[in-house]
């Protein structure tokens, strides 16, 4: 099956790197010109990128995608498969952007999701297939004009399927251009919900703002936020997000043994130790406070999931307390921003059994 991926930043060119790899035939979709600019510019003229994979040992290939473009009619009348991975924040302006071209049978992927799928069906009337991951399969990054780092590998993927009942058609297809990518999620909000962005990178850098700020770039988040008292706002968190996944018929999950899921094969290891290891070996950053990691995670994530909790009659006050003080951090109103259940549904009084619905078809 052909795919185009939608994004041209670190994680879109890592996972057209391993789909190439796999001689995937893959078109890349740049829609913007705010980011990587010089690299697209630079793939273009010598038709594909360099990779050096350190998950292999450091390989080394060079990567050819069947088509790099920005027009967005061409790309996706190239695909059996669209990958989003883009900012959650560019959903609404890209389902606008393919909405024209879209047709019958195709399957949207978005990495990450956060109940994405919804605004995408507002836009897109074909019968076509959605699948949210809560992350993504592979980490890297794109390090100068032509090369790609492929850092870190997730040994289990989950995914999403709407409508549900093609979940395993859809994972068949998955699970074999990525060999971690074999596992499911119930539904789209569980997937949401289970975003560790959605946890760690606002609370990382909410009780470590002042150490960014005086850094100067110097700031490793993994090593230096996440101390014993840090952990117990995680685990606080934890508590009420549970409430909220029960609500909606998921097994409570703690973070940590979650994140121990995703990236460690052997899981009779500790949590913490697998957390630790993680953050040994995690990149430096963020630089500075008005980063994706509070514009995008904040709004898109924990806006969402406050939105849901108020429905479902949960506390998230955890939650809220972590979008008032984002958003007097960087003097934003994060919370006006936020993409609530209310306005996913197109609905201004959302009951637990819309959700319910929504989510299942």
């Amino acid at each position: 099956m052909k795919v185009t991926i939608i994004g041209c930043g670190n994680a879109g060119m890592v996972h057209a790197a391993k789909l190439i790899e796999r001689h995937v035939p893959v078109c890349l979709l740049k829609t913007s010109t705010a980011t990587q600019t010089d690299f697209f510019g630079s793939m273009l003229e010598v038709g594909g990128f360099n990779v050096m994979d350190e998950t292999q040992q450091g390989k080394h290939f060079f990567a050819k995608p069947d088509l790099i473009t920005r027009d967005v009619e061409q790309a996706v009348s190239f695909a059996d498969i669209i990958m989003v991975m883009t900012t959650t924040s560019q959903h609404e302006h890209v389902a606008h952007l393919i909405a024209p071209y879209v047709r019958d049978g195709q399957i949207i992927v978005l990495v990450p999701g956060y109940m994405g799928s919804l605004i995408f069906k507002k836009y897109i009337t074909k019968k076509v297939l959605y699948s949210e991951w809560e992350t993504t399969a592979y980490n890297g990054r794109i390090v100068d004009q032509l090369y790609v780092h492929v850092t870190f590998y997730n040994p289990r993927n989950a995914i999403s399927v709407l409508p549900v009942a093609e979940t395993e058609h859809v994972l068949s297809i998955f699970s074999k251009m990525f060999d971690n990518t074999r596992y499911t999620r119930r539904h789209i909000l569980e997937s949401a919900i289970h975003n560790p962005n959605m946890i760690v990178h606002p609370i990382g850098i909410l009780f470590s703002a002042s150490r960014i700020e005086h850094s100067g770039g110097e700031f490793w988040m993994y090593k230096e936020a996440f101390t014993e008292s840090v952990i117990h706002v995680i685990h606080a968190f934890d508590r009420q997000k549970n409430k909220v996944l029960e609500a909606f018929g998921c097994e409570p999950l703690n973070y940590f043994e979650a994140a121990k899921w995703r990236n460690e094969e052997d899981l009779s290891i500790d949590a913490m130790e697998v957390f630790k290891s993680f953050s040994n070996a995690a990149n430096k950053g963020p630089s500075s406070i008005h980063h994706r990691y509070l514009t995008e995670d904040v709004p898109m994530g924990l806006g969402l999931y406050t939105s849901i909790g108020r429905v479902a009659g949960v506390d998230t006050s955890i939650a809220d307390s972590i979008i008032t003080l984002a958003s007097a951090l960087i003097q934003k109103d994060l919370r006006s921003e936020a993409r609530s259940i209310e306005y996913l549904l197109g609905k201004e009084h959302v009951t637990p059994q819309d959700i319910t619905l929504a989510i299942a078809q």
